[in-house]
């Protein structure tokens, strides 16, 4: 249903996720699950979307382990690299974005991002950082506490909402995705813009790979529906490009082992560090959000139609929740 409309001017972008939201809503019963992620330790699988609530899940047999309303949409889900603490970013609604501690209960919001929300979240390589990227081009510092350490726009007079973003993984050096690929260090310094395809098609997934030598980029798709899968060295340089899929793709994941990368598009596909389709799970619905558990056997993937899917390490199905 998503792909019924193709907007390319990104000064539409917020217009377009609230048509999108309320179009899916009026022609099904089911939710949209926009994003999950598993725990470092592989113990809690963290899962939200358009459900009114954040949902934590033990690892294995995907039993509700607790669970904590947040009105209307959650966008994305980050673990720390170290602690049982949760990045959370939100959209369309009253609650802030924030940091939930599992172990003691405690929230923290995150002040000074957009009132229009935010969709990119990352934790640095040390977790001493977390990056948010809000939908109005803000690119915003806290630390583990949740203080805002500092603000600044993407680029300069720059006003797009970003869609993702990502800590290269040995650096303190930023990548978002929007329009364009971005490169920026921590005090807001454009150090790179890149126009990853004539078209003008908005970027919606980045996954550094943890040898910091390259990343790969998911788009939305053109109006012919052709999404891109784009492989890139360190300077941004292109290395490949896949067309296979119809679907865009929302969300990658690398697994731990660093020589498989899971997408999530119109089906879970597992590719290696050259681009080359190792399988493939299908699916009825769109996939949305993607995460590998920390032993890289197992993967999670939440859909369109609220569907949860655990999966092996070769896209083969062991648990649906619907």
């Amino acid at each position: 249903m998503t792909r019924q409309i193709k907007i390319l001017t990104f000064l539409n972008f917020l217009i377009l996720v609230f048509y999108n939201q309320t179009f899916a809503q009026h022609t099904t019963t089911k939710e949209i699950l926009w994003t999950t992620d598993w725990s470092h330790n592989g113990k809690y699988i963290a899962i939200g979307g358009n459900v009114d609530t954040l949902n934590i899940y033990t690892e294995g047999n995907l039993k509700l382990y607790k669970s904590f309303p947040v009105k209307n949409t959650i966008t994305r889900i980050k673990w720390h690299p170290l602690m049982n603490v949760v990045a959370v970013t939100t959209q369309m609604s009253d609650e802030k974005s924030f940091i939930f501690n599992l172990e003691t209960n405690e929230k923290i919001e995150l002040n000074g991002i957009s009132s229009e929300g935010a969709r990119g979240v990352d934790w640095n390589y040390t977790g001493e950082y977390l990056a948010i990227g809000d939908n109005n081009g803000q690119v915003l510092l806290f630390n583990t506490k949740g203080e805002l350490i500092r603000k600044f726009f993407n680029e300069i007079n720059y006003t797009k909402g970003i869609t993702a973003i990502a800590w290269h993984p040995k650096k303190n050096i930023l990548t978002t995705v929007t329009d364009k690929i971005r490169f920026i260090d921590l005090d807001g310094n454009l150090i790179k813009s890149i126009q990853h395809r004539p078209e003008n098609v908005m970027l919606l997934s980045i996954a550094w790979h943890k040898s910091g030598d390259f990343f790969v980029t998911g788009d939305y798709g053109d109006e012919k529906d052709k999404s891109l899968l784009q492989y890139w060295n360190e300077q941004g340089e292109l290395i490949k490009s896949i067309d296979i899929s119809k679907g865009e793709y929302r969300n990658l994941a690398w697994n731990p082992k660093g020589d498989r990368l899971a997408s999530a598009s119109d089906a879970l596909r597992i590719w290696d560090t050259k681009g080359n389709l190792i399988s493939t799970g299908n699916s009825k619905d769109y996939l949305w959000g993607v995460s590998w558990n920390e032993k890289g056997n197992r993967i999670i993937t939440s859909s369109m139609e609220q569907k949860i899917i655990l999966w092996n390490k070769k896209a083969k199905r062991i648990i649906t929740i619907e």
